[in-house]
Order: C-alpha cells, then sequence, then structure tokens
C-alpha cells in the first residue's frame, strides 16, 4: 500500500472516531436528558407544556339581593382601570424632545377624558419609568369608550366587576357592602352574613396557546365552569324601608338626638318589614364614613344599631313584667295598689317615680298608663319573685341573640338571681327597664310575641333563596309559646288604655285601635336629661300586623319618649295601615 493511500485511510479512521465520539455524546446526553433527568422530576415536557398552556381563574357572577317585590338592592357592573405603561413610553420615544412633546399630547388627550385625574400626577405617573401604572379606577363606561376610541398608545383597560347598591343608603346596614379586593369578601350586614352563598364559586381554565398566546382549537383546553352565586329576596318592603329611614333621619335631626333605630315587624310572620338606624351610609362609597358613629358612638355606623346598640330599655320593659305576672295568674288588670310616689322595700332599693308623682289608688292598667315605676317594682318584688320573673326573661329572648342577624349581633344582658353580685334591687329596677340591656330588635320581638297571642315567631329578613333558578322560600315558623293567649289578651287591652288615655297617646290616629307603651329610660350616672326616648306597640290591636319600634339615643328638642319619639311612630303606622290597605277596626 502506497503512503499516500495510508495516510487517506488513516483520515478516514480519525474522521470515523471522531463521528463515533460525538454520536456516542449524542446519545449520552439524550439518555441524560429523556432518562435520568425524567426520572428525577425534572419535566421537560411540563416545562415546555407551562411555556404554551395558559392557565386563569374565572371569577363567579355575585348573586343579586332583592326587596320583597323584587325590587334590586344589590347588584353587579362592569368597570374599568385604566393603566399606563411608562416603561415602553420611553422605550417607544428615546428622543428626549420628540417625547417630551408626544408625553405632553397624550396626557393633555387623557385629561380630556379623565378630568377626575390632574395633569400633574399624570405627568409624574408618566416619568415614573415604572412597567404599570393604574391612574384610574371605576371610570364611567362612557369615559371607557372615549379612550378606545382615542387609540392611545401605552394605555389600556382592565374591566372588574364592581357591586353596586341602586338604591344609596337604602337599607344599608341591613345590607352591608362587599369591599373591594380579595375576591370581593361582603362585610357586615346580609352581604357578610350570606356571603358564602352570594359569592358562589370561581371556575378556572387551562389551555395550549401558540406563540402569541392565542388559543389553539385543537389544543388540550380544561375548563371548570363558574357557579353563579345565588340571589336573595329580603323580607323588606323598599317603600317602606325608605319612608322609616327618610323620617328617622329627620326625626333625629328635629330632635336634635345622637342617634335613632326603627324597626317594623309583621307580627303573624315574624319578617322584618323595614329596619333603619341613623346616622347610616351609602355602601357605594363606604370609605367615606370611616370615622362616621352611630349608637351613641358606640359603634360604627356600618352597624346595624337594631341589632347591636343593646341599650337600658327604661319603661317599655313594664309590659313584659306585666306579661310575666299576667301570664302566671299572680296579677289581673284590675289588681290595684296604693301609689305614694316611692315604694321601699325591706331588701332593696327605694323606688321612685319619675318626678316622685303619687297616683294613689292604681290599677294595673293605670300603672301601664301612668308609666309608674312603682307599679312595676312591686309586681316583681312583692308578686312574682326572682324564681318566677326570670324565667320569662328567658321566654322573652332576653340575654340572648335573636338569630335574625345570624350570629352577628348584641345578645344583650343582664344578672338574674344565679349572677354574681345579684341583689332585689336588680329585680325591682328591671321591672321597669333598668339594670338590664336589650337591643331594640329584641325589645319589637317581645311585643311580637305579646301581639301574637302570646305566641313568638322565629324572626326573618330573606324570605327566598334563588339557586340555578329553583328558589328555596322562607316558611314562617312557630319559636315558642311565651305566655298564654288570655294573658296577652288582657295585655293588649291593657296596652290600648295606654296608647288611648296615658302617656302613650300621642301615637293614637283616628280609624285604628292600637298597643302601645312609651319609654323615657335614663342610664345611672347620666344625667336625667339624657334619655333613651323611645315607642313601641302594635296595631290594629284587635288583630294586630305590625309591630313598631322607634327609639331616639339622648334627644335634646324634647327628651321624653310620648314626645320624641311617638310622632315617628305614628307617621309610620299610618303608611303601613296605607300601603297596605289595612281597614279601620274603630
Amino acid at each position: 500500500m502506497s503512503p499516500e493511500l495510508r495516510r487517506a485511510r488513516n483520515r478516514q479512521m480519525v474522521i470515523f472516531l471522531l463521528v463515533c465520539l460525538g454520536l456516542l455524546v449524542m446519545i449520552c446526553r439524550l439518555y441524560y436528558w429523556q432518562i435520568l433527568q425524567s426520572q428525577g422530576g425534572y419535566r421537560l415536557a411540563a416545562r415546555a407544556n407551562e411555556e404554551h398552556t395558559e392557565s386563569g381563574i374565572v371569577a363567579a357572577p355575585r348573586g343579586l339581593i332583592y326587596d320583597v317585590h323584587g325590587q334590586l338592592l344589590a347588584g353587579n357592573v362592569v368597570r374599568d382601570d385604566v393603566y399606563i405603561e411608562p416603561i415602553q413610553f420611553a422605550t417607544d420615544h428615546p428622543d428626549t424632545d420628540t417625547a417630551q412633546t408626544d408625553l405632553h399630547g397624550l396626557v393633555t388627550s387623557l385629561h380630556h377624558v379623565l378630568a377626575q385625574v390632574p395633569v400633574t400626577t399624570l405627568l409624574q405617573d408618566f416619568t415614573s419609568g415604572l412597567a404599570t401604572v393604574r391612574i384610574a379606577t371605576t371610570i364611567d363606561p362612557a369615559q371607557s369608550e372615549q379612550l378606545r376610541q382615542l387609540h392611545l398608545s401605552d394605555i389600556f383597560l382592565e374591566p372588574h366587576t364592581l357591586r353596586v347598591y341602586p338604591g344609596n343608603d337604602l337599607a344599608a346596614q341591613v345590607l352591608g357592602y362587599v369591599q373591594e379586593g380579595d375576591g370581593g369578601q361582603g362585610v357586615y350586614g346580609i352581604e357578610a352574613q350570606y356571603n358564602s352563598l352570594l359569592a358562589g364559586k370561581a371556575g378556572s381554565f387551562t389551555a395550549e396557546t401558540d406563540l402569541n398566546g392565542n388559543p389553539l382549537t385543537v389544543g388540550n383546553n380544561i375548563q371548570h365552569s363558574t357557579v353563579n352565586g345565588a340571589n336573595l329576596t329580603l323580607t323588606i318592603n323598599s317603600a317602606i324601608q325608605y319612608f322609616v329611614q327618610n323620617n328617622l333621619t329627620a326625626a333625629v335631626q328635629e330632635m336634635r338626638a345622637q342617634s335613632g333605630s326603627a324597626v317594623v315587624v309583621d307580627v303573624q310572620s315574624g319578617a322584618v318589614v323595614a329596619m333603619a338606624g341613623a346616622p347610616s351610609f351609602d355602601p357605594n362609597n363606604y370609605g367615606a364614613y370611616a370615622n362616621v358613629k352611630g349608637c351613641l358612638d358606640s359603634e360604627e355606623a356600618y352597624f346595624n344599631p337594631v341589632l347591636f346598640c343593646a341599650y337600658e330599655p327604661g319603661s317599655t320593659m313594664k309590659a313584659v313584667t306585666m306579661a310575666a305576672a299576667l301570664d302566671q295568674g299572680v296579677i289581673t288588670a284590675n289588681t290595684a295598689i296604693n301609689d305614694q310616689g316611692r315604694i321601699h322595700f325591706d331588701n332593696a332599693q327605694t323606688v321612685a317615680n319619675w318626678g316622685d308623682l303619687s297616683y294613689g289608688h292604681e290599677t294595673m292598667t293605670q300603672v301601664l298608663e301612668h308609666s309608674a315605676n312603682v307599679g312595676a317594682a312591686w309586681v316583681a318584688h312583692d308578686r312574682l319573685g326572682a324564681s318566677r320573673f326570670y324565667p320569662y326573661l328567658t321566654r322573652f329572648g332576653f340575654g340572648q341573640p335573636t338569630g335574625v342577624g345570624g350570629g352577628a349581633e348584641a345578645s344583650g344582658s343582664y344578672r338574674s338571681s344565679t349572677s354574681p353580685g345579684w341583689s332585689p334591687s336588680d329585680l325591682t329596677r328591671q321591672s321597669f327597664g333598668q339594670s338590664i340591656l336589650a337591643t331594640p330588635f329584641q325589645m319589637a320581638m317581645a311585643y311580637e310575641a305579646i301581639a301574637n297571642g302570646g305566641v313568638m315567631m322565629k324572626p326573618y329578613l330573606v324570605s327566598a333563596v334563588t339557586t340555578n333558578g329553583h328558589a328555596t322560600k322562607t316558611r314562617p315558623q312557630v319559636l315558642r309559646r311565651v305566655i298564654s293567649a288570655q294573658a296577652a289578651q288582657s295585655l293588649t287591652s291593657m296596652l290600648q288604655q295606654s296608647a288611648s288615655s296615658g302617656l302613650a297617646k300621642t301615637v293614637a290616629f283616628p280609624g285604628y285601635s292600637i298597643a302601645a307603651k312609651t319609654g323615657t329610660a335614663t342610664t345611672q350616672g347620666v344625667s336625667d336629661t339624657q334619655t333613651e326616648a323611645s315607642v313601641i306597640g302594635y296595631l290594629p290591636a284587635s288583630h294586630p300586623r305590625f309591630v313598631i319600634l322607634v327609639k331616639l339615643d339622648r334627644p335634646q328638642a324634647t327628651i321624653y319618649g310620648g314626645t320624641a319619639a311617638a310622632p315617628l311612630w305614628q307617621a309610620i303606622a299610618q303608611q303601613l295601615m296605607w300601603s297596605y290597605s289595612v281597614a279601620p277596626d274603630q
């Protein structure tokens, strides 16, 4: 073999060996990536899929809230937020002079549409150098359309769902509000109590995309549908709610009171027809009311004072004392005492009537007419005693939540004979509404039981829950019998006398019989001129339809229940009789 041929073959061998070496390296690398890395959990296929897969969460529409007649109280709208990309602007316009000219024109165009955003703020945002900046939130649909028509560069709109309340502050403390962000969590009221039902269940999607991020029609797409939030229908009557709420606000202002509350309950079903507090708030702009206080400055205005603001009810409690005594047969409406304006018990403090007024020979009916502390204390101490009095406080629901607030309500409190520190003075004072804390709604439900023949209905605010077109309605439910029908009828007659010839006569109006009691409560350690002025009653007394409570906190124009709260009570009663076409019974 010639030397040239040998050298040629040697070169071929070297090339062949190099090729084999290269193939061996490739095989080793393939083995490393395909076998070793796959077995070690480094999923190359998964990483590749991630680059061409888009995943996301699809928010579920929040359920709507309606009043008893189908009027929308809480709904949803889609509004846009406006974002700019300052870093893109700087990249697209490297020349300083050109950038300044374009920036001025861009800011001018933006401000023309978004007048709420100052020019100086826009200039600062565009020169911030940040990737994205939100310059406006929840703009009007007209503004969104104007921006789309302008086709401005480095600006984009991002839609989001916004909770809206068409009635503004109408039933705001009943509804609560939805806090933006964090998935739209309901805060206070119905929005919080039924948040899980209203919120529904978010969906999700996973889709294969092309290089531009567009979903592939033939790709592996997975979608989990949303579950829409349930719709709620409340027992609230918007027309009555509007009347009660507006007139309560006016009464608080007219009487120069610190705050107030009012509630209307259907006697026969326990449904809440209206429930209002003043001051209130607008859930469309809830942040503006963060420093507004209600309920004697003890709670924020977001809280419903009918459910949260426990107070000493004063003389309206005398009806409960009489109910317990009538039911146990220890008194009748005509049982009489000699009222000298004061009464002293050996084991309790002396009790006096308001202003030390004495009434002489006085029946139990007249005790309610005169609102005499002496008569109520005598019934509790001498005729009932602790063993017969406190079980009835439990029956009437004092010291325990009513349940209408879903647990989010005050329970009130009182010392009973088994409580530490109790004394017989607690018993005598509780008989006329001192030394006991109750919410306005607890007091309203106590009178509801009396009006309903001694039977307390389970109160409720939601009349129906509609899920996927199927409505589940709330049926009226008896909670318990509190007193006998005979005792309830006797007490109704006594309260009628209070409303016709007693201190509650200021609530009367022609055509209708009314059973009512006033309250002018003072708090120990607070001036007697700082009262809780209230009226609770029901009508028509012959066949009760509605219980109404009105309470004004610390009124100054006049401090008595019969003069401060009675005019509003009367106005609400007349409106109810007209709105529900209740025929006169007198």
